[in-house]
């Protein structure tokens, strides 16, 4: 599917848009500058830089690869044609996004009437638009301003810079929450969360601490990611702080500045002194959410989080440790006053039970004639989430058979910890499964499992299976790179059980770990039979000798260690050297390493005329050569004695210019990974001989620009991926002879047409050409017959499909989003097994042939922004059909009475189209969950037979010309959103509305609405009611306090006069919306029943006393009074609003603050300016 629709791996997250001389030297480059100091990624578009009459190149790829959108309204927006572009560019993205995309605009110096285009400000600049670029283009920007201009943003108006920047910046962190922590899938609540939540008591100021701690696998990380993804968008600065227990604590230091002040906070920063300092400095006036997640140092959680005063007020502290001795003080006594500490408890039986179940049963409970079974389980292995995961895994993949003989063996003792429970099932584990996990366990874990298969299958061990057992028993997981995870408690029983091998002598367990303190072990001069493995956590020179007392070594891994002197007579068994950051000087002689598989160099100094390589040409025995990052290499070394190599890894070498032709020498070789070396220029031909080649990693882009015809020798070759290359203007006419299932050639722009051997890739499943400049496809396209993808999206030049197309019996995607498409061949109707058919923004394309309807499989019919008229009457045989896209077509007049035929459809989307009439036959779609009919202005009325719609969750009418609900709405029992924005023909509502028992929001806002009946108050699910801008309504039912989940009411410029007295019944109001009531003059004394309201907003009314019960608002956190002339004093009891943090009473006629306004211990800030009656 098109890129624009998976935010997961957008390259931005924030799009901003703006005219360059109205905001770029002064607020958009303060705010842009504020994102990036806060980790947020971010797009800043310059207009005044752009060439041609397209958006293209980085700019289309930015527009799609953005998460929110921002554009800023200026006064002189609208004379900008490459920000009208953009605007049209991002409402088309998100409208794609199922959701997942937003438009957030900020009206910097001009007010959303003048977007919508209701003023001259904007108009006049179209005039001028007209005449250059033509009515069509003008009608596409003037739609999409008016679409973005409803969205909900910000106005700058009455706001300081910095103050704004402050809330769009807070507004985007919490709509990505980019550091809310991944959680397991097999998730059980725990009771420990309440507790932990009411501690921490987030609500209120100071600054706090809370110690979870308990035994290790008992879940104490898991509940500090839980409690920080819920509280994340409470506060304005936070860090997960992951296993400090395992990482460089200057690097953890970094972490925390700059996930809290940016990446700028980190330089200068040499060693932890100086990051002591910088916390302290930088965070002591912030409120930050901090976790420090496995702690077993003092000095860990003293170098991050020494005191409460490194931190603002309200901060909050969590850290995970395993021994609350570790945080205790020099008196072993807990700290005082803000440390609060919590022991995590076991999880209740029936907890246990059901995630012993998840893992044992993939359900939330046993089988019925296995609940007892569970039951017994449980009460013998203890109730520890990590025992429980790894136990009810093991029986997963165990034969029921076994069972009761398994349950035996647990029942024997019982375990009284999480290493007995854990041993049950490594005592189930045969020899070489465990040798595996023991390797996994002492020095694999972050390591490639390829780099462990080779090393076992050298000593004639096939460890695929065994892995496959450990997997299954949940012992160890392997991450989406392919890298060994593995829980902390069974790394650390594994690692225990090697050390029980000899508690006196390291010298005699299979795996040895050196640091400085244990140097001596291997400088003595004992045959350390042994030893498999060996990890030097230090720089160390290796001596033969050293090597020599190793004789059955087979891993070795350090950084910056050297082998120095002559190892003529030493002969290592070495399998895999892991020797990173290796040093330019190579001293050593004769270090034959006959056995070697696996060879890692990365992140080295080397370069192609280094010493090492005269002796490791000597390995013929090598498989993976891994030289990722090691930028002082500017060519490769000669290949020609490497002939067993399989993985040839380069990836990131930026300087690296040349490979060098022995290359070809390499028949083996299955992987050559080359991404980014951005330097290299072409690729040799004798990469051809590569017979066993079977994936190349190409640069996504740099100066290669020819691919040799030797290409096509390479018949293993499955994937070939090439993107962003201009410079590449011919595919080889051998690719014909590849064996491919995915070809990739997108944002080619000088590659013009490929070549007709194309159709001999019987084997093709995807073929991607999206952004290319290709014109025509050949005709032999139609031999694919296993091709499943076609994306030709953004092919301009590409104006018709070939006849053929319609041979391609497997095609599954047809994606010509905005081609330069004009018609569909008739033959697309043999496509039986297409499911996405996808037109957007093909402004060419006018119908559609009547052959569609055979096409029994399609689920998603996306014509947006295109050109069409007309739908073939045969539409109504797509059976499958779930998704009809229609928006923003202007030249689309009515649908045929087929539609009502389709009987899977769940959206329908015809917004900003020109339909004026929906067919009755419409009631006929049962399955129907959207119907989008915005800004249809030829729309006047709904069919009865829309109460047929029994699923309909979302009607959207915003901006239409429709002025009455059919009575037959009520029947819509699942209707959860009914907006009717900017409806300025609908007076009332029928009666009937009160019966929509599902309905969650009800949006009036801007309609030309007066009354609402009293049925409104049987609306029990209505959550939010949007008035706003309804000039004609004077006053709500008294029915309207009988809204119990009503959360948020907005009645801001409205006509309102007054509120009825019931409306202190609405117990879990949170938002009163009143500013710019002229009307209101006063409210109800019952207001002050709103026991859930955080913000009352009075701005510009006439208000001119707040009721004395208004003190017992406990929740209030804003109120707004700005520019309330009338409010010459507030009410006494206003100090007891003991949550308030905001009083704005700017430009009111406020005369004299009561005395009691010193009790509100949370206000901050107190706004007075401009209050001339205030002495």
């Amino acid at each position: 599917m098109a890129t624009s629709n998976d935010t997961s791996r957008m390259e931005f997250e924030v799009f901003l848009s703006f005219r360059g001389p109205d905001t770029r030297d002064n607020f958009t480059s303060c705010l842009y500058h504020d994102m990036v100091e806060k980790g947020i990624r971010v797009f800043k578009d310059n207009e005044e830089l752009r060439i041609g009459q397209q958006i293209g190149g980085n700019l289309l790829r930015a527009l799609d690869n953005s998460q929110i959108y921002i554009p800023i309204f200026s006064k002189g927006f609208a004379c900008s044609v490459w920000c009208l572009r953009e605007v049209v560019h991002m409402v088309d993205c998100t409208s794609k996004s199922n959701g997942k995309k937003e438009i957030l605009p900020l009206f910097f110096d001009v007010k959303p009437d003048d977007v919508k285009l209701r003023t001259e400000l904007y108009s006049n600049a179209f005039s001028e638009h007209e005449k250059r670029y033509g009515p069509d283009e003008v009608k596409r920007w003037k739609a999409a301003l008016r679409e973005v201009a409803t969205r909900l943003g910000w106005n700058r108006e009455g706001k300081e810079y910095g103050e704004l920047i402050k809330l769009i910046v807070r507004e985007v962190l919490l709509k990505l929450k980019v550091k809310s922590r991944d959680l397991p899938y097999h998730l059980v609540e725990v009771d420990d969360q309440k507790v932990i939540e009411k501690l921490l008591d987030v609500d209120s100021d100071g600054v706090c601490f809370v110690i979870i701690h308990g035994t290790g696998g008992i879940g104490k990380s898991t509940l500090a990611k839980v409690i920080f993804n819920r509280f994340l968008p409470k506060f304005d600065y936070s860090s997960f702080l992951e296993v400090v227990q395992h990482q460089d604590l200057l690097q953890v230091q970094k972490k925390l500045l700059s996930d809290t002040l940016g990446l700028t906070s980190t330089e200068g920063i040499h060693d932890t002194h100086d990051g002591i300092h910088r916390i302290r400095n930088g965070l002591s006036d912030k409120k930050v959410l901090v976790v420090v997640d496995n702690v077993d140092e003092k000095r860990q959680l003293e170098s991050l989080a020494g005191s409460c005063d490194w931190f603002g007020s309200g901060s909050r502290i969590m850290v995970t440790v395993r021994d609350i001795r570790t945080v205790l003080n020099e008196d072993k006594q807990m700290r005082p006053g803000n440390y609060l500490a919590h022991s995590v408890n076991e999880i209740p039986l029936y907890r246990a039970i059901q995630l012993f179940s998840k893992h044992a049963f993939k359900s939330d409970t046993p089988p019925e004639n296995c609940y007892n079974f569970s039951q017994e389980v449980v009460l013998s292995i203890g109730r520890l989430p990590l025992t429980l995961e790894i136990v009810g895994s093991l029986f997963a993949g165990m034969h029921r058979s076994k069972w009761d003989e398994t349950l035996e063996g647990l029942k024997q003792g019982p375990p009284k910890n999480v290493r007995e429970s854990l041993m049950i099932s490594i005592n189930k584990l045969n020899t070489i499964e465990k040798a595996i996990f023991l390797d996994i366990a002492c020095f694999c874990i972050g390591e490639d499992k390829t780099y462990v298969d080779y090393m076992w299958r050298s000593s004639n061990h096939s460890p695929r299976s065994a892995i496959d057992v450990l997997l299954l028993m949940s012992l160890i997981k392997i991450d989406g790179n392919n890298y060994f995870w593995m829980h902390d408690e069974v790394r650390d029983l594994g690692r225990c059980i090697v050390d029980e091998e000899n508690f006196e002598d390291a010298g005699k367990r299979r795996w040895m770990w050196i640091d400085e303190n244990t140097l001596d072990i291997l400088r003595n001069d004992e045959v350390k039979e042994a030893v498999r493995a060996l990890s030097l956590d230090i720089s160390h020179d290796l001596t033969p000798k050293e090597i020599a007392y190793l004789p059955k070594l087979r891993f070795l891994g350090g950084q910056r260690l050297n082998f120095v002197g002559d190892f003529k007579n030493v002969r290592p068994n070495l399998r895999w050297l892991s020797w990173h950051n290796c040093l330019p000087d190579f001293s050593a002689t004769n270090l034959y390493l006959e056995n070697l598989v696996v060879l890692d160099l990365s992140r080295s100094d080397i370069t192609y005329d280094w010493g090492g390589w005269r002796q490791i040409k000597m390995v013929k025995k090598l498989k993976i050569l891994n030289l990722m990052r090691c930028y002082c290499l500017t060519k490769t070394p000669d290949f020609s004695e490497f002939g067993n190599l399989e993985k040839l890894i380069l990836k990131r070498c930026a300087y690296l210019s040349t490979i060098d032709s022995s290359i070809g020498k390499l028949k083996l070789l299955s992987t050559l990974n080359i991404e980014g070396c951005t330097s290299l220029e072409v690729l040799p031909e004798e990469i051809g001989s590569l017979e066993c080649l079977s994936e190349i990693n190409m640069p996504c882009n740099g100066n290669l620009f020819k691919l040799p015809e030797t290409l096509g020798n390479l018949k293993y070759l499955t994937k070939f991926e090439v993107k962003g290359h201009s410079n590449i203007n011919k595919i080889p006419h051998s690719i014909g002879r590849l064996n491919l299932r995915h070809l990739v050639l997108s944002d080619c722009n000088n590659l013009h047409e490929l070549p007709d051997s194309i159709g001999e890739i019987e084997s093709l499943v995807k073929l991607d050409l999206t952004l290319s400049k290709i014109f025509v496809l050949p005709d032999s396209i139609g031999r694919l017959k296993n091709l499943k993808h076609l994306l030709l999206s953004k092919c301009k030049n590409m104006l018709e499909l070939p006849e053929s197309i319609g041979k391609l019996k497997s095609l599954v995607e047809l994606d010509l989003n905005s081609s330069g498409i004009s018609v569909i061949s008739y033959s697309i109707g043999k496509l039986k097994n297409l499911n996405h058919l996808l037109l957007s923004n093909c402004k060419n394309m006018l119908q559609l042939p009547e052959s569609i309807g055979e096409l029994e499989s399609l689920e998603i019919l996306d014509l947006n922004f295109s050109g069409i008229s007309v739908l073939p009457y045969s539409i109504g045989k797509l059976k499958n059909l779930n998704h009809l896209l229609l928006f923003y077509c202007e030249n689309i007049l009515q649908l045929p009475e087929s539609i009502g035929e389709l009987e899977s459809l769940v959206k329908l989307v015809l917004n900003f189209s020109s339909i004026s009439v929906l067919p009755y036959s419409i009631g006929k779609l049962k399955n129907l969950n959207l119907l989008l009919l915005s800004n249809c202005k030829n729309m006047l009325q709904l069919p009865e037979s829309i109460e047929e719609l029994e699923l309909l969750e979302e009607l959207d009418l915003n901006s239409s010309r429709i002025s009455v609900l059919p009575y037959s709405i009520g029947k819509l029992k699942n209707l959860n959103r009914l907006l009717l924005f900017y409806c300025e023909n609908i007076l009332q509502l029928p009666e009937s509305i009160g019966e929509l028992e599902s309905l969650v929001e009800l949006n009036l806002n801007s309609s030309g609405i007066s009354v609402l009946p009293y049925s409104i108050g049987k609306l029990k699910n209505l959550n939010r009611l949007l008035l706003s801008n309804c000039k004609n309504m004077l006053q709500l039912p008294e029915s309207i306090g009988e809204l119990e989940s009503l959360v948020e009411l907005n009645l801001n410029s409205s006509g309102i006069s007054v509120l009825p007295y019931s409306i202190g019944k609405l117990k879990n109001l949170n938002r009163l919306l009143l500013s710019n009531c002229e009307n209101i003059l006063q409210l109800p004394e019952s207001i002050g029943e709103l026991e859930s309201l955080v913000e009352l907003n009075l701005n510009y009314s006439e208000i001119s006393a707040l009721p004395y019960s208004i003190g017992k608002l406990k929740n209030l956190n804003r109120l707004l009074l700005f520019n309330c002339v009338n409010m010459l004093q507030l009410s006494e009891s206003i100090g007891e609003l003991e949550s308030l943090v905001e009083l704005n009473l700017d430009s009111s006629g406020i005369s004299v603050l009561p005395y009691s306004i010193g009790k509100l211990k949370n206000l901050n800030p107190l706004l007075l300016s401009n209050c001339e009656n205030m002495l």
